[in-house]
């Protein structure tokens, strides 16, 4: 299947990077291995926790920001809708009908990297959260652990990477269309027994998005206020729950099989491979790269525990491995969204796959020459370097905050060591 092809992976390739991959990849190990030296000999108190705070915005600024989101929110409403539709009653065809190109792309890559520049922007508009308010009522009773403790935040995260990587069907409309509206009466349901607060947990892709707006300039405390602080400091005030941190990982493991699949390595083990056959192979690949990922990580994590007697060290750092997420997604998927993302505008006038024109837009042609091969290689280069130099400066600044700067300094050998590998792994695998 094309569709599933295209929107599964991001532009990747040897001729992307600008440089020879042997280059890309001492050149990201030395540059994070100065900038950790820099930082044992320059950064000894804790500066960025203080900086994430940011200053709030005046309230007239504040409110505009509330309409225009207000806005934003009904009409996310009606494209879910739409959408929801259009898997469910429209063309069954992946290349005529809007369901896959809205989730694989516009939501799956868009929303992530609007939070980036725009913050938390998925809560203000989600369907899910102006549903979920709209049925919710106060419980009558206790909500259960299972959705208390969290956990089921990972269920849809770990369906929707199974669904886009592994799955051999997984750009088909009316499985989008069956799964999403699953997922959105067991929102409502729960919302409906045990409140929105509680229903929220179980929104995985709400946990995420909200992560990775840390990096944003802008956030919103407790009390909806909107302030704005410096870009990429806001990570260091978040804390890693064992469950925000299985979520990070989950992602970045899919994203590291993304980029593995499209390898020669597994291309040749795929030969000849089709339909359940082929989805139980990656199935077996996914699950494996995930639980490698999560596995170094930990490691390395029970080695920092060691050196500084902390039990809680995994989930301590689990925040910086946000910024080594979004410059992986980044990476691959940059030129997914400027270049595929095009057909959302021609599918606009048509989302069902009727024949119809409704904007004037059914005809218009991709651009792809929108953006170059020299600039998607530098961007993939670029998001992997800072994104893992950004992790290294969060995780020292969490490390001084908690011992003294000779302990710190110790402790982070061993995620100096993996985020190496996954620098030197990230830019291997963009290469295929």
């Amino acid at each position: 299947m094309m569709l599933p092809a295209v929107l599964a992976h991001g532009v990747g390739g040897r001729s992307d990077l600008p440089v020879p991959e042997w280059q890309a990849a001492w050149g990201a190990t030395v540059a994070l291995v100065l900038s950790f030296a820099a930082l044992g000999l320059l950064w000894h108190r804790p500066r960025l926790r203080d900086m994430s705070v940011g200053i709030p915005v005046t309230p007239a600024v504040a409110g505009i920001v509330r309409s225009i989101m207000g806005v934003l929110r009904a009409a996310v409403l009606i494209v879910f809708l739409v959408v929801l539709a259009a898997g469910l009653v429209g063309a069954d065809d992946a290349l005529s009908n809007i369901s896959p190109v809205s989730v694989y792309v516009l939501f799956w890559i868009g929303i992530p990297v609007a939070s980036i520049l725009l913050g938390p922007v998925w809560r203000a508009v989600s369907p899910w959260e102006t549903l979920g308010r709209l049925v919710s009522r106060p419980s009558d009773g206790e909500a259960p652990g299972w959705l208390t403790s969290g956990w089921a935040a990972l269920v849809p995260i770990s369906i929707f990477h199974w669904l886009e990587l592994a799955y051999h069907d997984g750009a088909n409309p009316r499985v989008l269309g069956w799964l999403g509206l699953a997922y959105t009466l067991g929102l409502m349901a729960v919302s409906r027994r045990w409140g929105w607060e509680e229903a929220r947990r179980a929104e995985g892709f709400g946990v995420l998005f909200d992560a990775v707006a840390s990096l944003s300039p802008f956030r919103r405390d407790g009390s909806g206020r909107l302030f704005v602080r410096p870009p990429l400091v806001g990570v260091a005030g978040s804390s890693a729950s064992p469950v925000l941190l299985a979520v990070i990982l989950a992602a970045l493991g899919g994203t590291a099989f993304d980029g593995f699949s499209r390898t020669r390595v597994w291309g040749g083990l795929m030969v000849g491979r089709a339909g359940w056959e082929a989805t139980a192979v990656s199935t077996v690949g996914l699950v494996w790269i995930v639980a490698l990922v999560g596995l170094a990580y930990h490691l390395a994590c029970r080695s920092g525990g060691r050196l500084t007697g902390d039990p809680d060290f995994a989930a301590r750092f689990g925040a910086s491995l946000v910024p080594i997420l979004v410059g992986y997604d980044l990476a691959h998927y940059f030129s997914l969204l400027l270049l595929e993302g095009q057909t959302f505008i021609a599918l606009a006038s048509d989302p069902l796959g009727r024949g119809w024109d409704l904007f004037g837009t059914v005809d218009n042609a991709v651009n792809w020459t929108l953006v170059s091969t020299t600039a998607v290689g530098w961007v993939q280069l670029g998001s992997i370097v800072i994104g893992h130099m950004v992790a290294v400066v969060v995780a020292h600044d969490r490390a001084v905050e908690e011992w003294r700067p000779t302990i710190a300094l110790r402790s982070q050998y061993p995620m100096l060591v993996v985020m190496v590998a996954y620098t030197v792994l990230a830019l291997l695998l963009i290469t295929g």
